[in-house]
């Protein structure tokens, strides 16, 4: 994709926290002019009415996008009106940017604009990296593009999956830092270092965490990523979790450039996952990090990674604490030259770059 014009419709804003959409943004930015739709910011009630809309330059060719709904919470209202203000409220935000057409729309989210032939665009994508449980608007949004993409095999639903062409483009790593990393500072005085990357208000099973750090006093724990409300919780974090064990150093957001230059200095990457409504989880953005980092990773069970020995999973928190002391007694083998590098180079073949060649390649069979 050269010399495009596009829109990226997030349901993560923009902020300090990158995860896919951003990194998508950034790096499409590269050689296209790119818009980045954060999540509404208010609502007004006036369906014929004017939405307000901000406009911030990020960088050379990206552009964050702020707007209004003209009806509050949206989604609810029958689907004939939400299309009629989603239409409204598209040519708006185009008039707004003066641009009469894009040539790429590529949503993130099903529950907005999901009649992508409303922005009358070139070429439209849906890629799903949720798991959504009102299939409902995820069949919608799927039905109005040209493109649709999942990071897993078992989502969208097993239903919509056997309906639609959906093809499967696994998480992305970003690899624009790696000849720049920095000499960071890791806390704690232990020799072996466990790290966890995510959003801690919301994610973290802190219960878990806790159990983790006082039967093992011989390993500090490292945890990255926002702690209270953030870009990635749009205002919807959890209380924040106050952690008291003198192993457990909360280390904060921190910019995505830097989570590289963290993770080699530790030694054990943890992955703990909450399940949703008893639905297995499927993948994880963080892994592609971890990885790079060549250390072990100890995980809930993911069913994209069920044939993959590159990390070790279980199923039950109960096995997980077994598995992290097995871990930490063997962490020699486990951490072999040898394993270290097979992970490094899975990451490596998953950059970001690699996957805009492929989903590039995609779009325009289409």
């Amino acid at each position: 994709m050269k010399n495009k014009i596009i829109l990226i419709i997030s349901p993560e804003a923009w902020g300090t926290n990158f995860v896919s959409k951003h990194h998508y943004a950034n790096y499409l930015s590269k050689n296209n002019t790119v818009y980045f739709l954060n999540p509404v910011f208010s609502s007004k009630i006036n369906p014929f009415g004017k939405i307000n809309i901000e406009v911030e330059n990020i960088k050379e060719n990206l552009v964050k996008v702020n707007y209004q709904n003209l009806l509050p919470k949206l989604n609810k209202f029958p689907k004939f009106i939400q299309n009629y203000i989603f239409k409204r409220q598209a040519k708006q935000i185009q008039k707004k940017l003066n641009i009469s057409k894009f040539d790429i729309v590529w949503s993130f989210d099903p529950f907005r604009f999901w009649n992508q032939k409303n922005w009358r665009a070139d070429k439209t994508i849906y890629f799903t990296v949720d798991l959504h449980h009102n299939n409902n608007f995820e069949e919608n949004i799927i039905k109005n593009s040209t493109l649709n993409l999942s990071i897993s095999d078992y989502i969208p639903s097993k239903k919509i999956t056997e309906k639609h062409n959906i093809t499967t483009i696994n998480h992305g790593f970003d690899n624009s830092n790696t000849t720049t990393l920095i000499d960071v500072t890791i806390p704690g005085n232990n020799k072996i270092k466990a790290a966890y990357v995510g959003n801690i208000s919301n994610f973290l099973e802190n219960e878990r965490m806790h159990l983790l750090a006082k039967t093992n006093l011989n390993v500090d724990f490292i945890l990255i990523g926002p702690n209270s409300n953030s870009n990635l919780s749009s205002g919807k974090a959890q209380k924040t979790i106050q952690f008291n064990d003198p192993n457990i150093y909360c280390i904060g957001e921190i910019k995505a450039n830097l989570i590289d230059s963290y993770l080699i200095k530790c030694n054990i990457n943890l992955l703990m996952a909450k399940n949703k409504n008893g639905v297995k989880n499927v993948n994880s953005h963080k892994l592609m990090h971890y990885f790079y980092s060549g250390n072990i990773t100890i995980s809930d069970w993911l069913l994209d990674y069920e044939d993959n020995e590159i990390l070790n999973m279980v199923n039950t928190p109960v096995e997980f604490s077994k598995l992290f002391t097995t871990t930490i007694n063997n962490l020699e083998l486990y951490n072999s030259i040898k394993l270290k590098e097979k992970r490094k180079q899975f990451a490596i073949k998953n950059t970001y770059s690699e996957k805009l060649k492929q989903i590039s390649k995609l779009l325009y069979l289409n």
